[in-house]
């Protein structure tokens, strides 16, 4: 059986990690590019393939248009400084309401490689 990683996926489980990294702080960056996010998926999908598990990452410019209409509620598109593009967490959503949406309906072996903190610390160069 093949697993399949959306764009929404790897947004939510960057931005936990992000949110949950800084502990309340309110200046928390809650934007992540959509190369990171690629960057991630790669990785994700490596690491689920060495453990025997088929994946595909769905990534595409339908995949990164399309979560800002299925999600509107939790996602913005943004630009940052720099130029680029991606995915703006709105103001008000907290870690609670993203897990509730989206972790529920990902298979426990696909969640363990998401929430992988050197995975995800590595990706978005993260320091402890």
């Amino acid at each position: 059986m093949c697993m399949y990683i959306g764009i929404e996926d790897l947004a939510a489980n960057a931005l936990i990690r992000l949110l949950s990294q800084a502990q309340g702080n309110d200046n928390t960056e809650r934007f992540v590019r959509f190369a990171t996010l690629y960057n991630y998926g790669m990785k994700v999908i490596q690491q689920l393939t060495q453990q025997g598990t088929q994946a595909t990452l769905i990534y595409n410019r339908e995949s990164n248009s399309r979560i800002f209409r299925n999600y509107s509620t939790f996602f913005d598109p943004h630009t940052d400084e720099e130029g680029y593009d991606g995915i703006m967490l709105r103001k008000g959503i907290e870690i609670k309401d993203i897990m509730r949406q989206f972790l529920g309906q990902i298979p426990v072996v696909v969640q363990n490689v998401l929430a992988d903190r050197e995975i995800l610390d590595q990706v978005l160069k993260l320091v402890a």
